[in-house]
């Protein structure tokens, strides 16, 4: 699939089918997005090793939104909502998260039924209505662009998920 909105230099590799279904929403939509640009450190032992990460999916620079998409379990997502907390407490970021609730309505709203979705892996362009998923530019917490990328040896995932 081609998107004409990723801002990035490679192409996406996404971890999983969500991601990837997200990914075509939004570019359907017109938003230019980047796909797991910046890994947050959260927590370093005494050393200074990382031990714990995050790197939310997709971020929405003319919004200066980060979005982390998951289809999971709720019950099972408790440790993915408590790390974009800690996010939000240590760099004032905030992550809208999507789950699988959100992704059901997407899905019906925006034609991406199990049927559409198989006709759309055809080449198919879908049932004709374009999302329109408005964003607003949000200064950052910092006062700094928040997509510059982490220094030394961050993982480019989550870790401890």
């Amino acid at each position: 699939m081609e998107f004409r909105y990723f801002r990035g230099k490679d192409l996406p590799r996404f971890a999983n089918e969500s991601e990837r279904e997200l990914a075509a929403l939004l570019d359907a939509a017109g938003l230019p997005w980047q796909y797991e640009p910046r890994t947050f450190p959260l927590e370093r032992d005494e050393q200074g090793r990382l031990l714990e990460a995050v790197t939310p999916d997709f971020y929405l620079p003319d919004g200066d939104l980060y979005i982390e998409c998951t289809e999971m379990k709720p019950s099972l997502a408790n440790r993915k909502r408590r790390k974009l907390r800690k996010l939000g407490t240590r760099y004032g970021e905030v992550v809208t998260l999507v789950g699988r609730s959100d992704f059901e309505r997407l899905r019906e709203k925006y034609g991406q039924s199990t049927e559409s979705k198989k006709a759309q892996g055809r080449g198919s362009a879908g049932n004709g209505d374009r999302p329109t998923l408005a964003t607003t530019k949000r200064p950052s917490a910092s006062g700094t662009p928040s997509s510059s990328p982490t220094r030394g040896g961050a993982p480019s995932r989550s870790t401890n998920t």
